[in-house]
């Protein structure tokens, strides 16, 4: 798909630079750029778990369905998990 995106003068000077230095196209390191931003910035998941307490509004109802947070944590600092 293509389309138009607009830079200030000082951006595209310094993105020609980068073109000259990395030897890729000006297209390719923005395709780069945004393919990045978006692995890091696109919403994540919650943990199966902690979806499943949420759904009961009332979990003093159900004991043996306890959250236990410490199982989850874990997994989700050491991949990076924003929310």
């Amino acid at each position: 798909m293509n389309f138009s995106v607009h830079f200030d003068d000082a951006t595209v000077e310094r993105l020609n630079k980068a073109v000259e230095r990395v030897d890729l196209t000006r297209n390719r390191i923005i395709v780069k750029a945004v393919q990045e931003w978006l692995e890091r910035n696109e919403e994540k998941d919650w943990p199966e778990q902690l979806k499943a307490h949420f759904r009961n509004p009332a979990p003093e109802l159900a004991p043996d369905d306890a959250l236990d947070a410490k199982s989850w944590r874990p997994q989700t600092a050491s991949e990076g998990v924003r929310w």
